[in-house]
């Protein structure tokens, strides 16, 4: 089985929360299976013909007309021969990402084999958390509790709120949250927004709120920056959205007192690279949860990863984006309805386990292009 073509797919689709653009990459093997993967840059990629670049001139070249699992390899050696020239993180990382899904998604259709037939498996539901991309500052507590409705009736329990640029006004919309959900497990995103000063003051007051962990206060480049508001936060800090391997992770892990680890397999290099980061940032003691924003095939990919690592049980959700995911791989169990008790299921199907809509896909391509 070797891999006929490989497509970049910039697309542009309709969201709950606003136009998002993605990016995903279709690998044909000669004997006619097709797998997809995806890259994410955590929200909306906002310049996926560079990814297509990536793709079409460096990892497509390097992997077509091979066997399946020797493209696997070819990717591996190729990014490391380029690293000098095009680095390890970002566009380079992320685009390698889809690649590497699909060919995993190609060669598991090709034999009727699951990814986690590679992998392994160990559990067949998730616990998600409610992942909200809405400003706490932008409405009242009152009216993100109305959003958050659908997620807590299916018996969502944890819930992730970000604070834009007007942090004072979003402390105070959080503490009157919390009074609303008392019992609700809450965690806050910093979007990289903060000064080291600001974000060690919000740590403090986000403790007397019981929040479980401050993602991203500061730039995931700044190591010393985020070893100084570890040091002084008694909330968990985490990181994961902007890291790019296992290494990178260890030196983050390193130069700062990193409490929690979330990988995605859309961003740090695959599949297998999001697994190992999983796996060794747990033996460094950190507490491991997978990151998602993008469609049912990142959804999909970081599932089957959550489901291969012991101990890795909980998987971001971004309710917004779920009449999007419905649309893109139609009864995929990735809907709210499909939420039960706070969990959803981890796909068993060939490959990644998914189904995709073409003519969505297809109408989405046509969209970015006239855009």
């Amino acid at each position: 089985m070797t891999i006929a073509s490989v497509t970049a797919h910039p697309l542009r689709l309709e969201t709950d929360y606003a136009a998002m653009t993605l990016f995903l990459v279709r690998v044909e093997t000669a004997d006619g299976a097709v797998g997809w993967g995806e890259s994410c840059d955590s929200f909306g990629i906002s310049y996926p013909t560079v990814l297509a670049r990536f793709v079409e001139d460096v990892w497509a070249p390097a992997v077509t007309g091979l066997p399946a699992r020797d493209a696997l390899d070819a990717l591996r050696k190729t990014r490391g021969a380029v690293a000098r020239t095009l680095g390890f993180s970002h566009s380079a990382a992320q685009s390698l990402s889809a690649v590497d899904i699909a060919l995993r998604d190609a060669l598991g259709r090709s034999e009727g084999r699951s990814v986690s037939a590679e992998i392994g498996r160990r559990t067949d539901t998730l616990r998600v958390y409610a992942g909200n991309s809405h400003f706490l500052e932008s409405r009242s507590a009152d009216a993100h509790v109305e959003l958050l409705g659908p997620l807590l009736d299916r018996g969502v329990d944890s819930v992730k709120m970000r604070i834009g640029p007007d942090w004072r006004t979003a402390m105070r919309v959080l503490g009157d949250l919390r009074q609303l959900l008392p019992q609700i497990d809450l965690m806050v995103d910093g979007s990289e927004l903060f000064s080291v000063a600001e974000a060690i003051e919000m740590a403090h007051r986000l403790a007397d709120l019981n929040i479980s962990w401050f993602e991203e206060p500061v730039p995931a480049t700044r190591m010393g920056a985020i070893s100084r508001i570890a040091a002084a936060s008694p909330v968990p800090l985490a990181y994961g959205e902007h890291l790019f391997s296992s290494e990178h992770m260890l030196d983050t892990l390193d130069a700062a007192a990193v409490s929690v680890i979330q990988p995605d397999a859309s961003i740090c290099g695959g599949v297998e690279d999001a697994r190992q980061m999983a796996l060794t940032a747990q033996g460094r003691g950190a507490r491991v949860v997978m990151h998602l924003h993008g469609s049912p095939v990142t959804l999909a990919a970081n599932a089957l990863v959550a489901a291969s690592v012991p101990g890795v049980d909980l998987i971001e959700y971004p309710f917004h984006l779920s009449p999007m995911l419905d649309r893109v791989a139609p009864g995929c169990g990735f809907d709210v309805a499909s939420i039960v008790d706070g969990r959803i299921s981890v796909p068993r199907g060939p490959g990644l386990g998914l189904q995709l809509d073409l003519d969505v896909i297809e109408a989405g391509r046509r969209a970015f292009a006239d855009a």
